[in-house]
């Protein structure tokens, strides 16, 4: 595992420094557990975007290619819609007076957060695919399945991490743990992408 992250810097650098702005904008933002939420749930609609952006490239002159993405935008927008209904009900939870989604993401922290995150995880993508030339091999439907596992795990860290706030009344501490355990959960798959990789790509 250690060498699989060894061999893939570039992965493990922007998933470590992405996992460091939420960390920053608690310790020095004041973010509380509402931000952090949004934030989680922006990132998994950056990393649908970023797939569907792989799914029309390898789908070029291959038969299927539309009906295939169109079905992934289909289904991983369902589990977008789902994943953010589930964050505003907790995100009430946590505080009764929360502005709304557009009123967080308009705050500047917030904005230039997730810019900053499609940035990073934009030139991982150029870096480790695009400029590689994985997409002349690339397989629609692996390409389809990619970002579950890390929706998988944003939902575990979501809900680990929403009990343990609970429990705790969301102090800064169990907002940092939350943070933390993502962090760790996605260098996880970094290192097991390989593992589940087709010999195709």
């Amino acid at each position: 595992m250690v060498a699989t992250l060894a061999a893939r810097p570039v992965a493990v650098i922007a998933a470590v420094l992405g996992n460091l702005i939420p960390v920053y904008g608690v310790i020095a933002l004041g973010w509380n557990a509402s931000q952090i939420l949004i934030l989680y749930w922006v990132e998994n609609v950056i990393l649908g975007i970023l797939t569907l952006a792989r799914i029309r490239k390898v789908a070029e002159g291959k038969q299927g290619g539309c009906f295939l993405g169109g079905f992934f935008v289909v289904h991983y927008g369902a589990f977008c819609a789902g994943h953010l209904v589930f964050a505003l009900v907790l995100v009430h939870d946590f505080d009764p007076a929360f502005p709304g989604l557009g009123a967080t993401l308009g705050q500047p922290s917030v904005f230039w957060a997730c810019v900053a995150i499609f940035g990073l995880n934009l030139f991982t993508q150029l870096r480790e695919w695009w400029w590689p030339g994985l997409w002349r091999d690339g397989d629609i439907r692996f390409e389809m399945i990619k970002p579950y596992g890390r929706i998988v795990v944003m939902h575990l860290t979501v809900l680990f991490g929403a009990w343990l706030m609970v429990l705790t009344d969301a102090p800064v501490g169990a907002i940092l743990l939350l943070c933390l355990l993502k962090a760790a959960l996605e260098l996880l798959t970094i290192a097991l992408r390989d593992v589940i990789k087709p010999e195709t790509t």
